[in-house]
């Protein structure tokens, strides 16, 4: 397990992918969108754009991370024949996944933090010491729901159409929960969308505690049944995309 995950981890290293969507990018977009919106609140009792969208972009950053290191990896591995070799050695299909698990969450959380340095040394964001732990934490742990959903893309995809797919999905549920732009300007329909979306509820654990307040029930409630439900469909989905033909 131990020797698996190291050859994982650098495998997510080297791969272009995660170092220029799920860290330039979001790092980009962030001095793009800040600079667009300022930093003034977009209303009273609300947080400044800079603020806003730090929270909003490195849910961005950390989302990508979790879904490259398992979707398009995992649906080239099952048409080269490398998940079939996987199989062959004394490693159980559990440790595995839970392996590939491991790695999408770890590789998040520098995605997630260097949009937080970003903001802090280009645009001055500054919070209180223990804001910034728990906005670290529990937005951290708030995509890793998106490990277990990129697990199902790279069983249900194929190695030609994976990248594609998980890269038009992410697209949609992140320009649908507000990570593109401050929800505060988005439509009421949209937005009642939005909410549903682990996307949008990953992010407001961010915009409570930045705020000074504590995190909804709600967004840990949302998050724990989207990780059940893809758990669920792991379970149905993983045995036939596994099997050794």
């Amino acid at each position: 397990m131990k020797e698996y995950m190291r050859l994982e981890a650098l495998r997510t290293i080297r791969d272009p992918l995660y170092t220029t969507i799920a860290i330039a990018a979001p790092i980009g977009f962030y001095l793009l969108f800040a600079g667009l919106f300022g930093a003034s609140p977009h209303a009273s009792g609300t947080l400044s754009g800079n603020v806003e969208i730090m929270v909003a972009l490195a849910v961005f950053g950390g989302i990508w991370s979790c879904l490259v290191a398992t979707g398009p990896r995992i649906a080239f591995e099952r048409n080269s024949g490398w998940l079939k070799n996987l199989q062959l050695l004394p490693i159980s299909p559990l440790a595995i996944f839970i392996g590939r698990f491991l790695i999408a969450v770890i590789f998040a959380l520098p995605a997630m933090l260097l949009v937080y340095i970003t903001a802090v040394v280009v645009h001055g964001v500054s919070l209180p010491a223990n804001q910034w732990a728990a906005m670290i934490l529990l937005m951290w742990i708030g995509v890793w729901p998106f490990a277990i959903f990129g697990v199902i893309l790279g069983y249900i995809t194929s190695a030609e159409s994976s990248f594609g797919i998980t890269f038009g999905i992410y697209q949609v549920v992140s320009a649908l929960g507000g990570l593109w732009v401050p929800p505060a300007i988005l439509p009421n329909s949209i937005l009642n969308i939005g909410k549903l979306l682990p996307t949008y509820q990953a992010a407001d654990i961010g915009w409570h505690i930045a705020n000074g307040l504590y995190p909804t029930w709600v967004s840990g409630v949302n998050l724990l049944l989207w990780s059940l439900v893809f758990l669920i469909i792991i379970a149905i989905v993983a045995p036939r995309a596994t099997k050794i033909r």
